[in-house]
Protein backbone atom coordinates (compact mmCIF):
# COMPACT_ATOMS: atom_id res chain seq x y z
CA UNK A 1 0.00 0.00 0.00
CA UNK A 2 1.18 3.48 -0.64
CA UNK A 3 2.00 5.20 2.43
CA UNK A 4 -0.88 8.24 2.73
CA UNK A 5 -3.24 5.76 0.98
CA UNK A 6 -6.90 5.68 2.44
CA UNK A 7 -6.46 1.55 3.44
CA UNK A 8 -9.23 -0.64 2.23
CA UNK A 9 -12.36 -1.48 4.98
CA UNK A 10 -11.84 -4.78 6.67
CA UNK A 11 -14.68 -7.08 7.09
CA UNK A 12 -18.23 -6.41 5.75
CA UNK A 13 -18.64 -2.64 4.75
CA UNK A 14 -21.07 -0.33 3.31
CA UNK A 15 -21.53 1.60 0.16
CA UNK A 16 -23.79 4.55 -0.80
CA UNK A 17 -24.63 6.55 -4.01
CA UNK A 18 -25.42 9.99 -3.35
CA UNK A 19 -27.47 11.82 -6.33
CA UNK A 20 -25.82 9.69 -8.83
CA UNK A 21 -26.69 11.42 -12.38
CA UNK A 22 -25.89 9.81 -15.53
CA UNK A 23 -26.22 11.22 -18.99
CA UNK A 24 -25.00 9.55 -22.45
CA UNK A 25 -25.42 12.63 -24.97
CA UNK A 26 -28.97 13.68 -24.84
CA UNK A 27 -30.29 10.16 -23.13
CA UNK A 28 -30.54 10.39 -19.05
CA UNK A 29 -29.84 7.13 -18.09
CA UNK A 30 -29.60 7.99 -13.92
CA UNK A 31 -31.81 10.82 -12.40
CA UNK A 32 -30.60 12.05 -8.89
CA UNK A 33 -30.78 8.08 -7.75
CA UNK A 34 -29.90 7.52 -4.38
CA UNK A 35 -28.92 3.79 -2.79
CA UNK A 36 -28.15 3.16 0.79
CA UNK A 37 -26.36 -0.48 1.06
CA UNK A 38 -25.68 -0.74 4.70
CA UNK A 39 -22.49 -3.15 6.08
CA UNK A 40 -23.18 -6.78 6.60
CA UNK A 41 -26.85 -6.01 4.94
CA UNK A 42 -28.18 -8.86 1.28
CA UNK A 43 -29.74 -5.70 -0.45
CA UNK A 44 -31.60 -6.19 -3.73
CA UNK A 45 -31.91 -3.82 -6.33
CA UNK A 46 -34.81 -4.10 -8.30
CA UNK A 47 -36.16 -2.21 -11.79
CA UNK A 48 -37.30 -3.25 -15.11
CA UNK A 49 -35.10 -3.43 -18.05
CA UNK A 50 -34.04 -0.13 -19.39
CA UNK A 51 -34.80 0.88 -15.43
CA UNK A 52 -30.78 2.05 -15.00
CA UNK A 53 -29.99 -0.75 -12.41
CA UNK A 54 -26.67 -1.77 -14.60
CA UNK A 55 -25.86 1.79 -15.33
CA UNK A 56 -25.79 2.76 -11.12
CA UNK A 57 -23.44 -0.38 -10.00
CA UNK A 58 -21.29 0.28 -13.17
CA UNK A 59 -20.86 3.82 -11.85
CA UNK A 60 -19.94 2.26 -8.56
CA UNK A 61 -17.53 -0.06 -10.10
CA UNK A 62 -16.04 2.57 -12.06
CA UNK A 63 -16.54 1.18 -15.44
CA UNK A 64 -18.68 4.54 -15.96
CA UNK A 65 -18.00 7.90 -14.55
CA UNK A 66 -21.64 9.48 -12.90
CA UNK A 67 -22.03 13.19 -14.55
CA UNK A 68 -22.89 14.00 -10.91
CA UNK A 69 -22.86 12.14 -7.69
CA UNK A 70 -21.10 10.65 -4.72
CA UNK A 71 -19.74 7.24 -3.86
CA UNK A 72 -18.96 6.72 -0.27
CA UNK A 73 -17.34 3.47 0.53
CA UNK A 74 -16.99 2.59 4.15
CA UNK A 75 -17.99 5.55 5.60
CA UNK A 76 -15.30 7.41 3.30
CA UNK A 77 -16.35 9.37 -0.02
CA UNK A 78 -13.93 8.03 -2.28
CA UNK A 79 -13.16 8.77 -6.37
CA UNK A 80 -13.40 5.63 -8.35
CA UNK A 81 -11.68 6.28 -11.90
CA UNK A 82 -11.53 2.61 -12.68
CA UNK A 83 -12.65 -0.70 -11.82
CA UNK A 84 -8.86 -1.01 -10.40
CA UNK A 85 -10.00 1.28 -8.30
CA UNK A 86 -13.02 -0.57 -7.24
CA UNK A 87 -11.09 -3.88 -6.16
CA UNK A 88 -8.49 -2.55 -4.41
CA UNK A 89 -11.62 -0.29 -2.23
CA UNK A 90 -12.43 -4.41 -1.60
CA UNK A 91 -15.78 -4.14 -4.40
CA UNK A 92 -16.31 -7.01 -6.69
CA UNK A 93 -18.99 -7.57 -9.28
CA UNK A 94 -20.41 -11.15 -10.55
CA UNK A 95 -21.65 -10.89 -13.95
CA UNK A 96 -24.98 -12.09 -15.40
CA UNK A 97 -22.84 -14.06 -17.84
CA UNK A 98 -19.21 -16.27 -16.99
CA UNK A 99 -16.23 -14.56 -17.62
CA UNK A 100 -14.13 -17.50 -16.75
CA UNK A 101 -11.70 -19.44 -19.60
CA UNK A 102 -13.62 -22.68 -19.76
CA UNK A 103 -10.42 -24.62 -21.73
CA UNK A 104 -8.67 -23.74 -18.05
CA UNK A 105 -8.84 -25.18 -15.19
CA UNK A 106 -10.58 -23.70 -11.92
CA UNK A 107 -7.60 -23.37 -10.16
CA UNK A 108 -5.69 -21.61 -13.22
CA UNK A 109 -8.91 -19.28 -13.75
CA UNK A 110 -8.69 -18.47 -9.63
CA UNK A 111 -5.06 -17.70 -9.66
CA UNK A 112 -4.60 -15.89 -12.67
CA UNK A 113 -7.20 -13.41 -11.79
CA UNK A 114 -4.53 -12.24 -9.34
CA UNK A 115 -3.05 -8.88 -9.92
CA UNK A 116 0.57 -10.39 -8.50
CA UNK A 117 0.59 -13.54 -10.71
CA UNK A 118 4.67 -14.28 -10.80
CA UNK A 119 6.27 -15.18 -13.90
CA UNK A 120 7.26 -18.56 -12.91
CA UNK A 121 4.17 -19.98 -11.05
CA UNK A 122 5.12 -22.81 -8.11
CA UNK A 123 1.78 -24.82 -8.90
CA UNK A 124 1.81 -27.42 -5.98
CA UNK A 125 2.58 -24.12 -3.58
CA UNK A 126 -0.61 -22.40 -5.29
CA UNK A 127 -2.88 -25.74 -4.70
CA UNK A 128 -2.23 -25.83 -0.95
CA UNK A 129 -2.86 -22.52 -0.72
CA UNK A 130 -6.02 -22.93 -2.28
CA UNK A 131 -6.86 -26.07 -0.55
CA UNK A 132 -6.76 -23.91 2.88
CA UNK A 133 -8.49 -20.90 1.04
CA UNK A 134 -11.46 -23.47 0.08
CA UNK A 135 -11.86 -25.19 3.82
CA UNK A 136 -12.71 -21.73 5.11
CA UNK A 137 -15.38 -21.08 2.35
CA UNK A 138 -19.19 -22.14 1.85
CA UNK A 139 -18.66 -23.42 -1.25
CA UNK A 140 -16.84 -26.37 -2.70
CA UNK A 141 -15.35 -26.90 -6.09
CA UNK A 142 -13.13 -29.68 -8.11
CA UNK A 143 -9.86 -27.47 -8.34
CA UNK A 144 -8.25 -29.42 -10.96
CA UNK A 145 -11.22 -29.64 -13.38
CA UNK A 146 -11.95 -27.67 -16.19
CA UNK A 147 -14.19 -24.99 -16.74
CA UNK A 148 -15.85 -26.42 -19.52
CA UNK A 149 -16.37 -30.03 -17.87
CA UNK A 150 -18.17 -28.16 -14.37
CA UNK A 151 -21.93 -27.36 -14.36
CA UNK A 152 -23.68 -23.62 -14.68
CA UNK A 153 -24.13 -23.93 -11.01
CA UNK A 154 -20.47 -24.90 -10.03
CA UNK A 155 -19.19 -22.25 -12.51
CA UNK A 156 -21.36 -19.51 -10.67
CA UNK A 157 -20.07 -20.65 -7.30
CA UNK A 158 -16.14 -20.32 -9.51
CA UNK A 159 -17.33 -16.88 -10.13
CA UNK A 160 -18.12 -15.82 -6.67
CA UNK A 161 -15.11 -18.03 -5.09
CA UNK A 162 -12.84 -15.29 -7.67
CA UNK A 163 -14.08 -12.63 -5.96
CA UNK A 164 -13.42 -13.86 -2.13
CA UNK A 165 -10.17 -15.44 -3.26
CA UNK A 166 -9.45 -11.59 -4.19
CA UNK A 167 -10.52 -10.58 -1.17
CA UNK A 168 -13.33 -8.68 -2.24
CA UNK A 169 -15.61 -7.61 0.95
CA UNK A 170 -18.72 -6.22 -1.12
CA UNK A 171 -20.20 -8.02 -4.24
CA UNK A 172 -22.19 -6.72 -6.25
CA UNK A 173 -24.44 -9.95 -8.47
CA UNK A 174 -26.08 -9.08 -11.81
CA UNK A 175 -28.74 -11.85 -12.31
CA UNK A 176 -26.42 -14.28 -10.71
CA UNK A 177 -29.35 -16.97 -10.99
CA UNK A 178 -30.62 -16.74 -14.40
CA UNK A 179 -28.58 -20.05 -15.53
CA UNK A 180 -29.41 -21.96 -12.46
CA UNK A 181 -31.97 -24.03 -11.65
CA UNK A 182 -34.26 -23.16 -8.74
CA UNK A 183 -32.32 -25.57 -6.57
CA UNK A 184 -29.07 -24.32 -7.36
CA UNK A 185 -29.77 -20.99 -7.28
CA UNK A 186 -31.55 -21.84 -3.55
CA UNK A 187 -27.94 -23.16 -2.63
CA UNK A 188 -25.47 -20.13 -4.16
CA UNK A 189 -27.67 -17.99 -2.05
CA UNK A 190 -28.10 -19.33 1.04
CA UNK A 191 -24.64 -20.00 1.21
CA UNK A 192 -23.64 -16.39 0.44
CA UNK A 193 -26.74 -15.25 2.53
CA UNK A 194 -24.95 -17.44 5.67
CA UNK A 195 -21.88 -15.22 5.05
CA UNK A 196 -23.80 -11.76 5.29
CA UNK A 197 -25.12 -12.90 8.46
CA UNK A 198 -21.88 -13.72 9.79
CA UNK A 199 -20.45 -10.13 9.36
CA UNK A 200 -17.94 -11.42 6.61
CA UNK A 201 -19.88 -9.91 3.71
CA UNK A 202 -22.50 -7.51 1.85
CA UNK A 203 -24.18 -8.43 -1.11
CA UNK A 204 -25.99 -5.90 -3.81
CA UNK A 205 -28.30 -7.95 -5.88
CA UNK A 206 -29.69 -7.14 -9.20
CA UNK A 207 -32.43 -9.29 -9.79
CA UNK A 208 -36.31 -9.73 -11.12
CA UNK A 209 -37.38 -12.26 -9.19
CA UNK A 210 -39.36 -11.75 -6.11
CA UNK A 211 -38.84 -15.12 -4.53
CA UNK A 212 -35.18 -14.36 -4.32
CA UNK A 213 -35.77 -11.22 -2.83
CA UNK A 214 -38.44 -12.46 -0.44
CA UNK A 215 -36.34 -15.24 0.75
CA UNK A 216 -32.51 -13.50 0.70
CA UNK A 217 -32.56 -10.30 1.09
CA UNK A 218 -33.02 -7.94 3.82
CA UNK A 219 -33.48 -4.30 2.14
CA UNK A 220 -34.69 -3.36 -1.64
CA UNK A 221 -34.02 -0.36 -4.10
CA UNK A 222 -36.27 0.12 -7.31
CA UNK A 223 -35.53 2.07 -10.34
CA UNK A 224 -38.24 2.85 -12.74
CA UNK A 225 -36.86 4.99 -15.90
CA UNK A 226 -33.50 6.44 -14.33
CA UNK A 227 -35.28 7.65 -11.19
CA UNK A 228 -35.64 5.81 -7.42
CA UNK A 229 -38.93 4.70 -7.00
CA UNK A 230 -38.81 3.23 -3.67
CA UNK A 231 -37.17 1.71 -1.08
CA UNK A 232 -37.35 -0.12 2.54
CA UNK A 233 -36.95 -3.18 4.61
CA UNK A 234 -37.93 -6.42 2.32
CA UNK A 235 -40.03 -8.12 5.69
CA UNK A 236 -42.43 -4.71 5.23
CA UNK A 237 -43.30 -4.90 1.71
CA UNK A 238 -45.47 -7.54 -0.62
CA UNK A 239 -44.06 -9.02 -3.88
CA UNK A 240 -46.84 -7.10 -5.05
CA UNK A 241 -46.41 -3.70 -4.13
CA UNK A 242 -42.57 -4.58 -5.11
CA UNK A 243 -44.16 -4.99 -8.73
CA UNK A 244 -46.34 -1.86 -8.72
CA UNK A 245 -43.39 0.52 -8.04
CA UNK A 246 -41.37 -0.91 -10.71
CA UNK A 247 -43.76 -0.35 -13.21
CA UNK A 248 -45.44 2.96 -11.65
CA UNK A 249 -48.96 1.37 -11.71
CA UNK A 250 -51.61 1.21 -9.37
CA UNK A 251 -52.91 -1.81 -9.73
CA UNK A 252 -51.39 -4.88 -11.67
CA UNK A 253 -52.44 -5.63 -15.07
CA UNK A 254 -55.12 -9.05 -15.26
CA UNK A 255 -53.83 -11.77 -17.10
CA UNK A 256 -56.68 -11.54 -19.95
CA UNK A 257 -58.76 -14.80 -20.50
CA UNK A 258 -57.60 -17.16 -23.10
CA UNK A 259 -60.02 -17.28 -25.81
CA UNK A 260 -60.06 -18.24 -29.25
CA UNK A 261 -58.83 -21.91 -31.36
CA UNK A 262 -55.19 -22.44 -33.05
CA UNK A 263 -55.34 -22.00 -36.59
CA UNK A 264 -53.57 -24.25 -39.15
CA UNK A 265 -49.86 -24.98 -38.80
CA UNK A 266 -47.66 -22.04 -39.52
CA UNK A 267 -44.25 -23.52 -38.76
CA UNK A 268 -43.15 -26.68 -38.69
CA UNK A 269 -40.04 -28.67 -37.40
CA UNK A 270 -39.36 -32.33 -38.22
CA UNK A 271 -36.65 -33.57 -36.29
CA UNK A 272 -34.20 -31.27 -36.91
CA UNK A 273 -30.60 -31.68 -35.96
CA UNK A 274 -28.05 -29.33 -35.31
CA UNK A 275 -24.46 -29.19 -33.76
CA UNK A 276 -22.91 -26.18 -31.62
CA UNK A 277 -19.68 -24.87 -32.26
CA UNK A 278 -17.73 -27.58 -30.84
CA UNK A 279 -19.35 -29.87 -33.56
CA UNK A 280 -21.16 -31.42 -30.37
CA UNK A 281 -25.15 -32.70 -30.71
CA UNK A 282 -26.99 -29.44 -29.23
CA UNK A 283 -30.25 -30.15 -31.44
CA UNK A 284 -31.15 -33.72 -31.36
CA UNK A 285 -34.40 -34.86 -33.98
CA UNK A 286 -36.74 -31.75 -32.20
CA UNK A 287 -40.39 -31.61 -33.66
CA UNK A 288 -42.96 -29.39 -32.72
CA UNK A 289 -45.58 -27.45 -34.79
CA UNK A 290 -46.90 -23.69 -34.22
CA UNK A 291 -50.33 -22.69 -35.30
CA UNK A 292 -51.82 -19.92 -36.12
CA UNK A 293 -52.85 -17.78 -33.23
CA UNK A 294 -50.38 -19.78 -30.64
CA UNK A 295 -47.42 -18.91 -27.95
CA UNK A 296 -45.45 -21.49 -27.78
CA UNK A 297 -43.12 -21.97 -25.20
CA UNK A 298 -39.48 -23.50 -24.94
CA UNK A 299 -37.94 -24.81 -21.73
CA UNK A 300 -35.41 -25.56 -20.60
CA UNK A 301 -32.11 -24.58 -18.61
CA UNK A 302 -29.26 -22.33 -20.31
CA UNK A 303 -27.16 -24.68 -22.87
CA UNK A 304 -29.27 -27.30 -23.44
CA UNK A 305 -30.03 -26.25 -27.38
CA UNK A 306 -32.06 -23.57 -27.37
CA UNK A 307 -29.69 -21.13 -28.97
CA UNK A 308 -29.10 -23.41 -31.67
CA UNK A 309 -32.49 -24.37 -32.52
CA UNK A 310 -33.44 -20.60 -32.77
CA UNK A 311 -30.24 -20.40 -34.84
CA UNK A 312 -31.65 -22.71 -37.15
CA UNK A 313 -34.79 -20.94 -38.01
CA UNK A 314 -32.70 -17.95 -38.30
CA UNK A 315 -30.18 -19.14 -40.61
CA UNK A 316 -27.50 -18.57 -38.78
CA UNK A 317 -26.83 -22.53 -38.23
CA UNK A 318 -27.06 -25.15 -40.92
CA UNK A 319 -29.13 -28.38 -39.90
CA UNK A 320 -27.39 -31.48 -40.21
CA UNK A 321 -31.15 -32.79 -40.77
CA UNK A 322 -34.64 -32.48 -40.54
CA UNK A 323 -36.81 -30.12 -41.82
CA UNK A 324 -38.45 -26.85 -41.75
CA UNK A 325 -41.83 -25.36 -42.95
CA UNK A 326 -43.96 -22.18 -43.38
CA UNK A 327 -47.06 -22.22 -44.10
CA UNK A 328 -46.44 -25.66 -45.93
CA UNK A 329 -43.53 -24.32 -47.90
CA UNK A 330 -40.38 -25.27 -47.00
CA UNK A 331 -38.32 -23.09 -45.47
CA UNK A 332 -34.11 -22.23 -45.56
CA UNK A 333 -34.14 -18.62 -44.13
CA UNK A 334 -33.48 -16.99 -47.15
CA UNK A 335 -33.76 -13.07 -47.45
CA UNK A 336 -36.69 -13.51 -49.86
CA UNK A 337 -38.05 -16.26 -48.08
CA UNK A 338 -38.07 -14.38 -44.92
CA UNK A 339 -39.52 -11.08 -46.17
CA UNK A 340 -42.11 -13.52 -48.58
CA UNK A 341 -43.39 -15.26 -44.70
CA UNK A 342 -42.64 -12.02 -42.16
CA UNK A 343 -40.72 -14.31 -39.91
CA UNK A 344 -38.89 -11.87 -37.66
CA UNK A 345 -36.55 -13.01 -35.07
CA UNK A 346 -35.73 -11.22 -31.63
CA UNK A 347 -32.91 -12.86 -30.27
CA UNK A 348 -31.35 -13.13 -26.59
CA UNK A 349 -28.46 -11.10 -26.86
CA UNK A 350 -28.83 -8.66 -29.99
CA UNK A 351 -25.55 -6.81 -29.62
CA UNK A 352 -24.20 -10.11 -30.51
CA UNK A 353 -26.21 -11.68 -33.45
CA UNK A 354 -28.90 -9.23 -34.39
CA UNK A 355 -27.47 -5.08 -34.18
CA UNK A 356 -24.06 -3.51 -34.82
CA UNK A 357 -23.14 -1.95 -31.70
CA UNK A 358 -21.44 1.01 -32.70
CA UNK A 359 -24.06 2.32 -35.33
CA UNK A 360 -26.75 3.87 -33.83
CA UNK A 361 -30.14 3.62 -33.66
CA UNK A 362 -31.45 4.65 -36.78
CA UNK A 363 -28.41 3.09 -38.84
CA UNK A 364 -29.31 -0.18 -37.43
CA UNK A 365 -33.15 -0.11 -38.37
CA UNK A 366 -31.94 0.62 -41.44
CA UNK A 367 -29.53 -1.98 -41.88
CA UNK A 368 -32.04 -4.85 -42.34
CA UNK A 369 -32.98 -3.16 -45.92
CA UNK A 370 -29.23 -2.13 -47.19
CA UNK A 371 -30.41 -4.03 -50.35
CA UNK A 372 -33.71 -2.78 -50.80
CA UNK A 373 -32.53 0.54 -52.77
CA UNK A 374 -31.48 3.99 -51.24
CA UNK A 375 -34.97 5.46 -51.26
CA UNK A 376 -36.52 2.86 -48.90
CA UNK A 377 -33.32 3.37 -46.74
CA UNK A 378 -34.05 6.85 -46.07
CA UNK A 379 -37.58 6.21 -44.94
CA UNK A 380 -36.65 4.05 -42.62
CA UNK A 381 -34.33 6.09 -41.17
CA UNK A 382 -36.84 8.75 -41.21
CA UNK A 383 -39.38 6.60 -39.54
CA UNK A 384 -36.89 5.63 -36.60
CA UNK A 385 -36.09 9.38 -36.05
CA UNK A 386 -40.30 9.39 -35.57
CA UNK A 387 -40.07 6.48 -33.24
CA UNK A 388 -39.88 7.53 -29.94
CA UNK A 389 -42.59 10.38 -30.59
CA UNK A 390 -45.18 7.55 -31.93
CA UNK A 391 -44.76 4.94 -29.61
CA UNK A 392 -44.63 7.34 -26.51
CA UNK A 393 -48.05 5.95 -25.18
CA UNK A 394 -47.57 2.43 -26.18
CA UNK A 395 -44.18 1.72 -25.29
CA UNK A 396 -42.66 3.48 -21.33
CA UNK A 397 -39.02 1.33 -22.77
CA UNK A 398 -38.41 3.36 -26.13
CA UNK A 399 -40.18 6.61 -25.39
CA UNK A 400 -36.72 8.71 -24.53
CA UNK A 401 -34.66 6.38 -27.19
CA UNK A 402 -32.52 9.00 -29.22
CA UNK A 403 -31.98 7.58 -32.90
CA UNK A 404 -29.21 8.96 -33.13
CA UNK A 405 -27.84 6.76 -30.01
CA UNK A 406 -25.17 4.48 -30.18
CA UNK A 407 -26.85 1.03 -30.01
CA UNK A 408 -24.23 -0.09 -27.37
CA UNK A 409 -25.09 2.04 -25.23
CA UNK A 410 -29.12 1.31 -24.74
CA UNK A 411 -29.58 -0.62 -21.77
CA UNK A 412 -31.02 -4.28 -22.14
CA UNK A 413 -34.84 -3.39 -23.20
CA UNK A 414 -33.98 -0.82 -25.58
CA UNK A 415 -31.58 -2.75 -27.11
CA UNK A 416 -34.62 -5.13 -28.63
CA UNK A 417 -36.40 -2.64 -30.07
CA UNK A 418 -34.15 -1.94 -33.12
CA UNK A 419 -33.47 -5.52 -32.77
CA UNK A 420 -36.48 -6.53 -34.00
CA UNK A 421 -36.97 -3.90 -36.40
CA UNK A 422 -33.66 -4.80 -37.64
CA UNK A 423 -34.19 -8.57 -37.72
CA UNK A 424 -32.31 -11.58 -37.19
CA UNK A 425 -30.04 -11.57 -39.96
CA UNK A 426 -28.47 -8.70 -39.69
CA UNK A 427 -25.29 -9.86 -37.75
CA UNK A 428 -24.93 -13.31 -40.05
CA UNK A 429 -21.18 -13.91 -39.91
CA UNK A 430 -20.25 -10.07 -41.21
CA UNK A 431 -16.94 -10.05 -42.85
CA UNK A 432 -15.53 -6.81 -43.10
CA UNK A 433 -18.62 -5.35 -41.11
CA UNK A 434 -16.71 -2.19 -40.63
CA UNK A 435 -16.71 -1.47 -44.15
CA UNK A 436 -20.52 -2.52 -44.48
CA UNK A 437 -20.97 0.46 -42.11
CA UNK A 438 -18.78 3.27 -44.04
CA UNK A 439 -20.69 2.24 -47.16
CA UNK A 440 -24.04 2.37 -45.33
CA UNK A 441 -23.88 5.42 -43.95
CA UNK A 442 -22.48 6.89 -46.97
CA UNK A 443 -25.29 5.26 -48.82
CA UNK A 444 -28.21 6.67 -46.03
CA UNK A 445 -26.81 10.13 -46.14
CA UNK A 446 -25.97 10.33 -49.98
CA UNK A 447 -21.94 10.19 -49.49
CA UNK A 448 -19.44 11.81 -47.54
CA UNK A 449 -17.93 10.45 -44.63
CA UNK A 450 -19.52 9.60 -40.60
CA UNK A 451 -20.09 12.49 -38.98
CA UNK A 452 -18.78 10.53 -35.90
CA UNK A 453 -15.74 9.35 -37.17
CA UNK A 454 -16.71 5.85 -35.59
CA UNK A 455 -17.30 2.68 -37.40
CA UNK A 456 -18.61 1.18 -34.11
CA UNK A 457 -17.34 -1.86 -31.99
CA UNK A 458 -18.52 -4.94 -33.91
CA UNK A 459 -15.73 -6.76 -35.55
CA UNK A 460 -15.58 -9.79 -38.16
CA UNK A 461 -16.40 -12.85 -36.19
CA UNK A 462 -13.27 -15.41 -36.52
CA UNK A 463 -13.65 -19.28 -36.20
CA UNK A 464 -16.81 -20.17 -34.66
CA UNK A 465 -18.60 -23.39 -36.30
CA UNK A 466 -17.59 -24.34 -39.59
CA UNK A 467 -21.21 -25.19 -40.55
CA UNK A 468 -22.70 -21.86 -39.99
CA UNK A 469 -23.73 -20.08 -43.45
CA UNK A 470 -22.37 -17.41 -44.88
CA UNK A 471 -24.48 -14.19 -45.70
CA UNK A 472 -25.99 -14.10 -49.04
Amino acid sequence: MIIGETPPPSGAFGVDAIAMTMRFGDFLALDNVELKVRPGSFHALLGENGAGKSTLVKCIMGYYHATEGDIIVGGREQAIANPKDAHALGLGMVYQHFTLVPAMTVAENLVLARDNVPAVVDWSKEMKQLEAFLARMPFKVPLSARVSDISAGERQKCEILKQLYLKRRFLILDEPTSVLTPAEADEVLGMLREMVVKGELTILMITHKFREVMAFADEVTILRRGKLAGAGKVAELTPDAMARTMIGAEELTVQPPRTGEAGQARLELEKIRALDDAGAIAVHDVSLTVRAGEIVGIAGVSGNGQRQLVEVLAGQREAESGEVRVAGDPYHASREEMRRHKMSLLPEEPLKNACVGGMSVADNIAFREFDRGAVRQRRLVAQSQRLPQRRQEEDRAVQDQDPHARYADLGALRRQCPARRAGPRARRRRRGVDCRQSLLRSRLRGGGADPRGDHGGAQPRRGGAARQRRPR
